[in-house]
């Protein structure tokens, strides 16, 4: 080969390889350019991604107190150990590791597997609430844990978990139905993380809760924490400041005790403002905050006597002889009595052909009664005589003026609104027409008739206020709005109505006589109801034998009251389940409430 050839050859593999070389020199250039000018900013973002975490930070919940700024819902420092799977690549190999290092239960273990494979990606709580010893361990071992966090919190603790329990409430942490609502907090995604479940904790939740803070954090290729980059601290939940005096709920309480089941309210009958609360049995509601066992689980919702349910605001019961007020009021409202209306009750009613017995038959009846001595000894006659008079309709209306049949507007989750029935109500449910043997037993609070004792509660602190509106709250309020009367009723009526009521526990004939209080300058007034859950039979009536039945089919024992007579400040409302005799059982518990209500002020 010439030697011009072969520099002829040299030449152009020279040059198609310069050429090739510097073609792929260019393609890596125009790449280069592209990613880091065209794409710079969108691998930034996964490079930060990546380099840095956003965290939420939970905000500190509200402070609960009682009126003299007793701490009723505080918090306890809560270490918390949580597995994240994004940073471990067999994260159910490190949740069985991390169960075995702190000695978790099976079933604890089993419904940790299934949170976790119910959505693997987003973090975990493994535990809360570790010991010292608990959390040396897992520092101990932090090495082999890659993927654990422990993270130190707040949670939520009740210094009075059974005396607050249907008051307050309880939070929980929040279920997957919770996190499924719309417009649900991003808080509630975070691993543990609570929120109010009844009671005030669910009922101000919002106010309580706060607002979330954020966090950026700096991660190496492991994971592992290199610095903190920005925090936005969380605002903390608002504190609410109760009327609910804690002492004189301990007290109340302890007089519910004495039942087996029963509820109890007091509050003040010119402002609405609740003094105390109670419910029997109770249930401790830190429970339900420290993840409840499966055994206090079922103990409490296996208990007969339904620990969970707020008898004052959500048991419905008939209001019995407590309603002869309401149709006392409607039948002078009416014009159909005045004062010196009476009727002879002879122990009985004929009404067509069937007879309805005074609570007095077997003693012969009460003779000749007027409306006030009808209310002093609670003659189921006299209420028969004018409720055939009356009609249903005007007794659900005045019912109705009193605040039968709806909710009170308490700041409380879970109130019922009872229920005043009518014959348009019967024909659409019941597909029946209304009787007069309905107006009949409505006249003594029977039949249809259902209210909750905070109803009852109400009603009797409007009839000592000038029927003024008010709303029973838990909550202090700064600016209490005083509304005008509901309605028109002559002064003279609800004197007559207030004075039977006095004599019912003053008066040596009334029910209640002997639950009177001695002390002169704190009289109570008030009215007693025992109340059928079950028919008494001709043959029981005759033997006597009704008051020997089984506990779940005696009469409940009700009484609501108010005092003092000469000033009305208080008014209270008592449920005995199954109790029997109103003025044996339910009167004595709302003359000690009242009684230890006015030596708690007065001693302050």
């Amino acid at each position: 080969m010439k030697r011009n050839d072969f520099y002829q050859i040299f030449t152009r593999r020279t040059f198609l390889l310069s050429a090739f070389k510097g073609g792929l020199m260019l393609t890596l250039l125009g790449r280069l350019y592209y990613l880091q000018v065209f794409k710079g900013r969108h691998y930034k973002v996964l490079s930060d991604k990546n380099r840095i975490q956003t965290c939420l930070l939970a905000p500190s919940r509200g402070l609960i107190k009682d009126k003299n700024d007793i701490v009723l819902a505080g918090h306890k420092i809560n270490y918390q150990v949580i597995l994240v799977p994004e940073l471990v690549d067999f994260p159910e190999k490190l949740l069985r590791k991390i169960a075995d290092l702190l000695a978790l239960s099976h079933d604890h273990y089993d419904v940790l597997v299934k949170r976790f494979k119910r959505n693997k990606k987003q973090n975990l709580l493994v535990k809360e609430g570790l010991s010292w010893d608990e959390l040396s361990k897992i520092e101990l071992h932090s090495e082999e844990l890659k993927g654990i966090l422990i993270e130190k919190g707040e949670r939520r603790f009740y210094p009075f978990p059974e005396l607050t329990c249907h008051t307050l409430g309880y939070v929980a942490v929040s279920s997957q139905k919770d996190k499924a609502i719309e417009g649900a907090s991003p808080l509630l995604q975070l691993p543990g993380f609570c929120i109010g479940k009844s009671g005030i904790e669910l009922a101000e939740n919002s106010m309580l809760q706060g607002k979330a803070g954020l966090k950026q954090i700096e991660v190496n290729a492991y994971g592992r924490t290199i610095r903190t980059l920005e925090t936005f601290e969380p605002i903390k939940g608002e504190e609410l400041k109760l009327t609910l005096d804690i002492k004189l709920q301990q007290t109340v309480s302890d007089i519910l005790k004495r039942e087996e089941s029963a509820g109890a309210v007091i509050m003040d009958v010119h402002t609405g403002a609740i003094l105390a609360l109670a419910s029997q049995p109770t249930f401790n509601a830190q429970f339900f905050t420290d993840s409840i066992s499966k055994s206090n689980w079922h103990e409490i919702i296996n208990h007969p006597r339904h620990p969970l349910t707020n008898k004052v605001i959500s048991g419905l019961y008939a209001p019995g002889s407590i309603f002869k007020i309401v149709v006392a009021l409607a039948a002078l409202h009416e014009k159909i009595v005045d004062s010196h209306t009476s009727f002879n009750c002879p122990g009985h009613y004929d009404y067509n052909d069937h007879r309805f017995h005074c609570w007095n038959w077997k003693r012969g009846g009460h003779g000749s009664v007027n409306l006030q001595s009808a209310i002093t000894q609670s003659c189921d006659t006299f209420f028969f005589n004018i409720a055939t008079k009356l009609g249903i309709d005007a007794i659900a209306k005045m019912a109705r003026k009193l605040g039968y049949g709806e909710a009170t507007g308490i700041d409380l989750a879970g109130e019922k609104c009872g229920l005043v029935p009518s014959k348009d109500w019967k024909r659409e449910k019941k597909r029946q027409a209304w009787t007069g043997g309905d107006t009949i037993n409505a006249s003594i609070g029977q039949g249809y008739l259902l209210s909750t004792p905070l109803q009852q509660a109400r009603m009797t602190a409007m009839l000592v206020n000038g029927l003024k509106p008010i709303v029973p709250h838990l909550i202090q309020k700064n600016n209490l709005v005083t509304l005008p009367p509901l309605f028109s009723i002559d002064p003279d009526h609800l004197a007559l109505v207030t004075q039977g009521m006095s004599d019912v526990v003053n008066q040596p004939w009334g029910t209640a006589y002997r639950s009177r209080i001695q002390d002169s300058s704190f009289l109570m007034a008030g009215k007693t109801a025992s109340t059928q859950v079950s028919r008494i039979t001709a043959q029981q009536r005759l033997e006597g034998t009704h008051n020997d039945r089984p506990y779940e089919l005696r009469e409940h024992a009700m009484f609501t009251a108010f005092a003092p007579v000469e000033k009305p400040r208080y008014s209270v409302a008592v449920i005995v389940e199954h109790g029997g005799s109103a003025s044996r059982v339910a009167a004595p518990i709302a003359r000690d409430i009242l009684m230890a209500t006015h030596e708690r002020e007065k001693n302050k």
